[in-house]
């Protein structure tokens, strides 16, 4: 299974427990609250309107296109979307080369401007490795299209890298979606 973005290639992986499931807490000797915690920043400029970069998270057809760091996916029949304060964000990434990998999304939205921002909360729970995952999505205006900044964290100073890489190749495949419909 699964973790945060980049989680695995930063070599925080579950280990299997009594009951068959995973425990993240026995990876981290039982103490989360000694790990060192960071911010994500990323900024991208898309060649489309704001409009268009909105409903890239929004509309369950399209986000099932491209998001997840290549090698992973979504299944449409997994994506659940209610663009609402209260309203949830469900969804389940899986590997291309393993499918029986996975790493669901189970966000709760908390602020909602349309066509500006989306902030969401994902956890506590064993994929969040216990944490609370707030996911921060603005966008902005630019003379050729629009800006997407994201901030997702707080995250384990581990996963910030593999996150950024995570991302960076997720927006290379929501490019080629937009490509796809201009």
């Amino acid at each position: 299974e699964g973790l945060l973005p980049g989680a695995r290639s930063a070599g925080l992986r579950a280990e299997p427990g009594r009951s068959g499931r995973h425990s993240v807490r026995r990876r981290f000797s039982g103490n989360l609250m000694r790990m060192d915690m960071g911010q994500l920043v990323l900024e991208h400029e898309f060649a489309v309107p704001r409009p268009a970069l909105w409903a890239a998270f929004i509309e369950p057809e399209i986000l099932a296109e491209w998001f997840g760091p290549e090698g992973w996916g979504v299944h449409l029949d997994t994506v659940t979307i209610d663009p609402r304060v209260g309203g949830v964000q469900e969804f389940v990434m899986h590997s291309l080369e393993d499918p029986t990998q996975t790493s669901p999304v189970k966000a709760k939205f908390t602020e909602v401007r349309e066509h500006e921002l989306l902030v969401g909360q994902d956890g506590p729970h064993e994929m969040t490795l216990s944490l609370v995952i707030e996911l921060r999505v603005e966008l902005f205006d630019r003379p050729n299209g629009s800006l997407l900044k994201l901030t997702p964290g707080p995250l384990p100073a581990e996963v910030i890298e593999p996150a950024r890489a995570g991302w960076e190749s997720s927006f290379t495949k929501l490019e080629k979606v937009f490509a796809d419909f201009m």
